[in-house]
């Protein structure tokens, strides 16, 4: 395809991509069908030092999830903005990258089948790296309030862990804890088992991950990707900055294809219907055939 046909088939896709996600994922409280799982974990009787539960450590994690999906929907608009004649050659990967991350933890928080307790503990160990992460910066920052407010997030986690009667578990890195055995994969392990579920069989989900990687890092093997090499008028063989059009092709569509994947496990959890998300994909499907 040409570059004027995979931009016009690219932002039809992110536009149908966008208008279904803002619809689906208005509700910032997720309201869950009658005999879903989620309809379980609200109703859970896990119990901490406090008392039970109820319906506060699940929801929490259900508006983690539904943060995270507004990012992806918000990289996948920055996508759509950047589509055009003239266009940066490295935005659309280095955007992809993040639609993709943030659409695969997403997806681990969100999986079907574990219960409340693992939903719940896997929102702390986000919570917990975040909060390291956050207290890490703000120590090479001078005094504010925001940075005595970075400084106590990791308190707080560890505040509601102890309230929730989740303990912290031996071994794991400071910014890679492990929490009543609930350790977040890494960043290629992750995206890979997310993208095995929307990209061929035979595709290596790791070397797509580590190629947009290589291009966020400034690796030279992801930049020469950019590079094609063309004959200038006296003969010569140059490298010319450029950007492919079955490249940007992927790029999108792996990006809109991860925030399916990342849709459809909330949607198998909240037990929401499937007449609205199915009409979407087929709009999408015959939009990258050409229809």
């Amino acid at each position: 395809m040409d570059h004027e046909t995979v931009v016009e088939q690219s932002r039809r896709a992110l536009g149908a991509t966008i208008e279904f996600g803002e619809k689906a994922l208005r509700q910032p409280l997720w309201v869950p069908a009658a005999k879903s799982e989620a309809a379980a974990e609200l109703a859970n009787t896990e119990k901490g030092q406090n008392g039970p539960w109820g319906e506060l450590p699940p929801r929490t994690a259900y508006a983690a999830a539904n943060m995270m999906m507004t990012a992806v929907l918000d990289d996948l608009g920055s996508l759509q903005q950047l589509l055009g004649a003239k266009m940066p050659v490295i935005g659309p990967t280095v955007i992809a990258r993040s639609a993709v991350e943030i659409a695969s933890t997403a997806w681990w928080l969100m999986e079907p089948g574990i219960g409340v307790r693992k939903r719940v503990t896997r929102e702390l160990v986000l919570s917990l790296t975040s909060a390291r992460r956050a207290g890490q910066v703000a120590k090479d920052m001078e005094p504010s309030e925001a940075v005595t407010d970075a400084l106590g997030q990791e308190p707080r986690v560890l505040q509601r862990m102890a309230d929730l009667g989740i303990g912290q578990s031996m071994g794991g890195k400071h910014y890679d804890p492990i929490i009543d055995k609930e350790k977040a994969p890494d960043a290629t392990s992750g995206t890979a088992e997310m993208l095995k579920l929307v990209l061929p069989v035979k595709a290596s989900k790791e070397a797509i991950y580590r190629t947009y990687s290589a291009v966020t890092h400034g690796e030279l093997y992801g930049l020469m990707n950019f590079m094609l090499p063309v004959v200038s008028p006296n003969g010569q063989t140059m490298l010319q900055w450029h950007l492919d059009p079955d490249v940007l092709d992927s790029t999108i569509q792996v990006a809109i294809s991860s925030f399916g994947a990342a849709y459809r496990q909330i949607q198998r959890v909240m037990g929401w219907g499937k007449l609205e998300s199915d009409l979407w994909e087929l709009k999408v499907q015959k939009i990258f055939n050409g229809a």
